[in-house]
């Protein structure tokens, strides 16, 4: 494992980013700053716009800044399609490649980690690819995509179609909560120490018939990458994704690794990086039925699909209760009543949710990758942003 580093915020640190952001957006009656609006696509606005008040966001900012070690990077919050509310604060990020730590300043233009983020747009990529029917239905089985690695179909996982490889629900073996991922022994290490990850990822022993149970998979993820990258004969994912969902959505810097022996494999389940202004585009994206200012980028039929239950979760998921498409399905508490969210979450702290009930995106970024931050973002969402609401 990396090693474990802290950042400590102070009064004087936030004191500072206010200062800066006041020097560099229109303030408002109650003091809290515009967001700068820039040509990235966002209209900004203020809070009050958009029937929000600043006092429990100054409650929160106070909150972040006195304590110690918080991890938090960014908090983002759009509501009725406008950005109100932009924070960044300084932190520890990981190098994709080697996820060992880096210290960075980060602001709107810095790309962040963005971690298992990456299978939700892997999830927007594929359906895409269906709707320019590239590919026919979530009902196709795996291996019909596969012909050259027949010799490793059988029974159990012949069974397995992309719906299932979506919802995590495919029955194949994964461990990528064990051992750590500089471990031989993690399914992780052991697809990226492999010249033939694809061959890797269908031979593993299916443990669950399809479509019984969820079992986190990263992996299932990472065929569907390939999925889409064979069945549109773009050079990989990446090239796919940049042309058909990023640069529609105005997204003109991001990275996406792909596997270091077998390049034309896109690491698809972990491996992008973001600003967080553009990772809040894809929550509006899907809290808009597949639309981007105006434009249809992906079918509502597809965002509908996605964001419903395929697989209930079982266990202590705390306000989680199901899995869609490569989007987690939740319920927060909203003053006196729950309201239902969907999100894209990623390792460390990344995380797009997205209400509609409210009209309202969150998005954090954060620095919890080896060691646990100790602000829960469901309680900052509860008992500051959701107060700053005014009924």
């Amino acid at each position: 494992m990396a090693r474990k580093s802290a950042v400590r915020a102070f009064p004087a640190v936030y004191a500072l980013s206010f200062a800066l952001a006041c020097n560099s957006a229109t303030a408002t009656e109650d003091g809290y700053p515009i967001p700068l609006q820039t040509s990235d696509g966002w209209q900004t606005a203020s809070l009050a716009t958009v029937g929000m008040h600043a006092g429990p966001l100054r409650s929160l900012l106070d909150l972040i800044a006195h304590t110690d070690n918080h991890m938090i990077h960014s908090i983002l919050i759009i509501r009725d399609q406008k950005l109100v509310f932009e924070e960044y604060w300084p932190g520890i990020d990981l190098e994709p490649v080697s996820l060992t730590p880096v210290e960075r300043q980060f602001d709107r233009e810095t790309l962040h980690y963005a971690a298992s983020v990456s299978k939700s747009i892997t999830s927007a990529s594929v359906g895409i690819a269906l709707d320019q029917g590239l590919i026919g239905s979530v009902g196709e089985t795996l291996f019909s995509f596969f012909p050259e690695y027949d010799d490793l179909r059988n029974d159990a996982n012949s069974q397995i179609t992309l719906a299932h490889l979506l919802a995590f629900s495919s029955g194949y073996d994964w461990n990528e909560h064990v051992y750590g991922f500089d471990d031989p022994r993690d399914s992780h290490n052991q697809m990226f120490n492999t010249a033939d990850p694809v061959g890797f990822l269908l031979g593993r022993p299916v443990i669950a018939t399809a479509g019984s149970a969820f079992l986190y998979n990263s992996g299932d993820t990472n065929l569907l990458g390939e999925i889409v990258r064979r069945t549109s004969a773009s050079e990989n994912l990446v090239a796919f994704a940049d042309r058909y969902l990023f640069n529609p959505l105005g997204i003109d810097s991001f990275s996406w690794i792909r596997f270091p022996l077998a390049d034309h494999v896109t690491f698809a389940s972990g491996g992008s990086s973001l600003r967080p202004r553009d990772m809040a585009k894809l929550g509006a994206l899907y809290l808009s039925g597949g639309l981007w200012n105006g434009a249809q980028i992906i079918s509502t039929s597809w965002v509908d699909a996605s964001t419903e239950m395929s697989t209930p979760l079982i266990g202590d998921y705390r306000t989680l209760y199901g899995y869609g498409y490569n989007w987690w399905l939740g319920r927060s508490q909203y003053k006196e009543r729950t309201v239902d969210y969907f999100r894209a979450s990623g390792w460390g702290g990344q995380d797009i949710y997205a209400y509609h009930e409210l009209d309202m995106i969150i998005v954090f970024t954060a620095g919890g990758y080896y060691e646990t931050g100790p602000l829960d973002v469901n309680d900052l969402i509860e008992h500051y942003i959701f107060e700053a609401i005014q009924e």
